[in-house]
């Protein structure tokens, strides 16, 4: 690579965030981000089946630790709906989902009864939850790594 020019992804294409479009990661070693979209399914689920899922995982989980963008978009709706004191479950995040017009956006009522029906119980939800904010942390860490090494290549940061 000659010197003083900065790293760029294949193809020209522009880096985007990471976890929610291809990233300069992707682009240029063909890897995909550390992520478990079934265990966040399970984790959604189990909150939508058991009114003490949420609170089980409200200290281990944020709305950026999901990497699937919908994810986010339910878990956020039954953190409002809990800081709210309202009952979360399948009716009442369709219906915030609904009021937001969001619902078609993360699927429909059949995505959310999909979510439903991929738990027996919320017994695992915490180690779940644990797996799915270890993968966030990953995702982070290359993306902080993957703009250093960007920044490294260029010329324009003052490294002072």
């Amino acid at each position: 690579m000659a010197e003083g020019k900065a790293l760029q992804p294949v193809g020209g294409a522009k880096m985007k965030s990471v976890g929610k479009d291809v990233d300069l990661n992707t682009l240029v070693y063909g890897r995909v981000m550390p992520q478990a979209i079934e265990l966040e399914e399970a984790v959604l689920g189990s909150i939508l089946v058991d009114r003490d899922g949420l609170p089980s995982v409200i200290e281990i989980l944020r709305t950026e630790s999901f990497y699937k963008e919908i994810h986010s978009e339910i878990y956020s709706v039954m953190l409002d709906l809990f800081e709210k004191s309202q009952p979360i479950d399948l009716l009442t995040v369709h219906e915030s989902l609904k009021k937001l017009k969001k619902l078609e956006l993360v699927g429909g009522v059949n995505f959310l009864l999909e979510l439903t029906n991929k738990v027996a119980s919320a017994a695992n939800i915490e180690y779940h939850a644990r797996i799915i904010a270890q993968k966030y942390i990953q995702r982070e860490l290359i993306r902080v790594s993957t703009l250093t090494i960007k920044d490294s290549y260029t010329d324009e940061k003052d490294v002072f």
